[in-house]
This record gives structure tokens, sequence and C-alpha cells, in this order.
């Protein structure tokens, strides 16, 4: 048997950046590191400040001529044979999401190339700006030549392949695992809870970008109006200004809202394992991209939440979610109210939802799915603040 190949994941986004591809590669790195892997990971300058122990971290000038020179001398510096594993997001890669350099620097390579798509080109639409159409056909063609290249390519969702084009059917599914610690101290649990109050607390975790609040907006009023002692929680960065806005609308749920603002991943953790009920909305419903939702499953709470057109089929009929059709703020609520109406579902729909992220989307999976054996790795502590 020849030397197994080192791992050089290349991304754009690491720790300290903030992110969901940020927090999931330096989950990768470590995983595959206790897995027994030799990694090293490449990415801007900016994003060195992360210390793994088992890790090895280069930073380089970004992705335009100067970084590619340095990522080919150090790779060069590197004996035995190599597997690039490229975190592919275009807007990550600079030159405004047009780096076709970085591409076909990537084509010319004659090490093992690997890509994971976490996107795969900005929608091509004939109603859109010139300037739009033109960064899609951009973006599409970029994307076609990176995955001719690769032996192995990974999408975070299906829905991905049809961009894809002809490279869509080789595609794997690549699962993206929560981004939060999921071991969290009951003792902490418990004084959270303690100090949020005693009332029923439904929680919302996420980033509160304008197509999530336009669903969640009207399903926390709905839920405030059915459940009169209702409190709800608004975890992330964006939680304040949103319950603000909330606030403007209607002024008498000022003392029922709750938005910490920015935590650190332990901290957010413990907070969500103190919720009774999840409502995670998504415009293109529940996918195995969305690690908030992936965040509340691992930690074993209830989640209710949408289902889209990039809702994988495996959600339906899985009963590891409560799924309510997109923009339908009513039913939405109305499974809310269920669930904390009714302790025994909120067990049953706890343990089923748990079960199925490990089985499906743990880091566990991922690595097992990368043909690494040793698949016992552990999330690992995730040093982002929320």
């Amino acid at each position: 048997m020849g030397t197994p190949p080192s791992w050089h994941l290349i991304t754009g986004e690491y720790p300290p950046c903030l992110g969901g591809v940020s927090d999931y590669t330096r989950q990768l790195a470590h995983a595959l590191s206790v897995a027994g892997e030799e990694v090293h990971v490449w990415t801007p300058r900016s994003n060195i400040l992360s210390r793994d122990r088992r890790v090895t971290i280069h930073g380089i000038h970004g992705f335009g001529p100067t970084g590619l020179r340095q990522l080919s001398a150090g790779l060069g510096a590197r004996a035995g044979p190599k597997r690039l594993f490229v975190q592919y997001v275009a807007p990550a890669l600079g030159f405004r999401g047009i780096n076709v350099p970085f591409c076909l620097w990537l084509a010319d390579r004659d090490d093992d190339v690997w890509v994971q798509f976490h996107e795969v080109a900005h929608e091509f639409s004939f109603h859109q700006p010139i300037r739009h159409s033109i960064l899609a056909l951009t973006q599409w063609w970029m994307a076609q030549l990176v995955a001719e290249r690769a032996q192995r390519i990974f999408v975070s969702v299906p829905g991905w392949r049809r961009q894809l084009g002809r490279h869509g059917p080789r595609a794997e599914v690549l699962p993206i695992p929560s981004n939060l610690p999921d071991d969290i101290a009951p003792r902490d649990v418990s004084l959270t809870r303690a100090r949020l109050g005693t009332a029923p607390l439904v929680g919302h975790f996420g980033t509160y970008g304008a197509l999530v609040t336009g669903l969640l907006e009207p399903a926390i009023l709905a839920v405030l109006l059915a459940v009169p002692d209702v409190r709800i929680l608004l975890l992330g960065r964006g939680g304040p200004d949103f319950a603000k806005h909330l606030v403007s609308i209607s002024p008498d749920v000022e003392t029922r809202i709750v938005a910490p603002g920015a935590l650190d991943a332990t901290s957010v953790a413990t907070h969500l394992a103190a919720c009774d009920v999840l409502m995670q909305p998504y415009p293109d419903g529940i996918s195995g991209r969305r690690t908030s939702a992936m965040a509340g499953l691992a930690l074993g709470r209830p989640v209710v939440t949408t289902i889209g057109h990039l809702t994988e089929e495996e959600w339906i009929g899985s009963g590891a979610v409560v799924l309510t059709p997109v923009g339908r703020a009513e039913e939405m609520a109305d499974a809310v109210a269920r669930l904390l109406a009714h302790t025994s579902q909120r067990e049953a729909l706890r343990a089923r939802g748990r079960a199925w992220y490990q089985v499906h989307f743990s880091i566990a999976r991922t690595v097992d799915l990368l043909g690494v054996s040793d698949s016992s790795a552990k999330v690992g502590e995730c040093p982002s603040a929320r």
C-alpha cells in the first residue's frame, strides 16, 4: 500500500472569519486530524488567528496571482501525494466572485482534487440586471471547469446538482453538521433556563436575513397571540435588531422577547438547549445545508420548520421535524402551540430529531462518507461568536 495523501483544505473562509463555511471547514479539518490524517488548511492570511495543534494552517495573500504563487510553492515543498479539497464558494475566492485564474490554476494541478460546492453559481434569470446575468454565466462556467477537473464532487444539498449540468449525476451529497457543541452540561442549561424564566420558551437561531425574517415575523407574532404566556428567544448576532423591529410593530410584546446578541458557541448552544421548541423557517425549506436547524436537532430540541424546493425527500415522513409550508405563518404558529401544550409530543419529536441528526448529519457521518476509516471524530470546539 502506498503512502496515503495528505489533506489540503483550500478555503476562502476560516475562523476567526464568521460564517457557516468557516465553522464547517474547521470542524472538518479537526475531525480528519482526529481520525489520524495529516491535515493542512490554506486560507487568506486574515484567517490565521485560529489554532489547532492537530492542523497546520497556512496563511496566503488571498487567491489572486500572489496567493496562488504562494500556494503552489507551499504545496510543492511538501513531500508525498496530496489531496486538494476545495471548499468552493465563488464570492469567498475573491475577484468579486469571478476568480477565473483560481479555477484555471486548479485545473492545471496534477494532485488529487476534490471539491465541495457549498454554492455553485449565482442564479440566472432573464428578468435580472445584465451584470447579474454575466456574473451567473461566468460562475457557472467556473463551476464546470472545477467540476471537470475534480476526481470527486460533493454538494451540500441535492438541489445543487442541477446547476452542475452534466457533472451533477456524479456529485455526492456531503452532510453539513451543526456548528455548535452538543455536549452541553445539564446544570448550565438549567441555570440558563432559570434566568430566562419558567414561561414556555420558543427559540430561533440564525442571522436574520430579510428572506428569513419575512417568514419569521408573522409566525412569531402569531405564536405570541396564540400562547399568552410564551416568551421568544432570538439567538444570533442580528437578534437584537430584529427584536427592536418586532417591538416597533407591536409594542406590547417587548417584555416577551429576549435577544442576547453575540454569544460564544457554547453559550448559544446552552441557550438553544434551554428552549422548549425551536421555530426555524427557511424560504427554500429545511435542507442539509441549514446548520442553524442542525444545531437544534443535535441538541435534541423539537424543531418546527418549512418544506420548500430544496428540502430533501428524506425529511418527508422522517418524523425528525414538524414541516409546514413556506409562508404559512398561522400553520407554523399552530404547530408550535400544539407542541407547547403536549409534553409527550415534544419529547417524542426531540428524540426522533436527535437520532435523525446523528445518523444523517453528524461530523462522524461526514468523515465516514469521505472514506476515512476512523469515524469516531468529535466535533470539537467551535470558537466563533454568535
